[in-house]
């Protein structure tokens, strides 16, 4: 990790590789734009305008995910009072399915601490929403056309050690 300051939250052992997640530095941001890009299609990317103003912004925490140097998935969420929420979570294209997504979503839920939590997805984002329910995520209503004219999103939420309650 040359060249970083490590403020790290966790690592993780995924597909014979070590994964770091550690909260972002001010350094990490254009990177994280740059992959932002790889993983949204155009208008759901977070720009680096955008995640410097969520950097600064209070309650919220953008943490990343790498393997060795290399820049594997972020995610973004806040907390207000006891609601949690997950902004936004990638994972590069090379590094999905080998259990980073989960291991971000884990480490942003320890970071927030929230009792519940609430998260957006696209309803034909079928391998995100396998992900979140598999931690415990529950789609509770559809919102049309929230990502476009007819690319509809999915509210899930989780509560604390209370999986089965929504």
């Amino acid at each position: 990790m040359a060249g970083y300051t490590v403020r790290l939250i966790t690592t993780h052992d995924v597909a014979g590789h070590q994964v770091w997640i550690q909260r972002a530095t001010l350094r990490d941001l254009p990177p994280v734009a740059w992959l932002q890009r790889r993983c949204f299609p155009d208008g759901q990317a977070y720009g680096l305008v955008t995640l410097l103003v969520l950097y600064f912004w209070p309650g919220v925490e953008i943490l990343v995910a790498r393997v060795g140097e290399r820049l594997a998935g972020c995610v973004v969420g806040d907390v207000q009072r006891s609601q949690g929420r997950v902004l936004n979570l990638c994972v590069a294209p090379e590094f999905r399915r080998q259990g980073i997504g989960s291991a971000l979503l884990g480490a942003v839920e320890q970071v927030l601490a929230a009792e519940q939590y609430t998260l957006m997805v696209e309803d034909k984002n079928l391998g995100a929403q396998e992900l979140y329910r598999r931690s415990g995520y529950l789609p509770v209503s559809e919102l049309r056309h929230y990502y476009g004219r007819n690319r509809h999103g999915i509210l899930m939420q989780k509560r604390q050690n209370d999986r089965m309650s929504w």
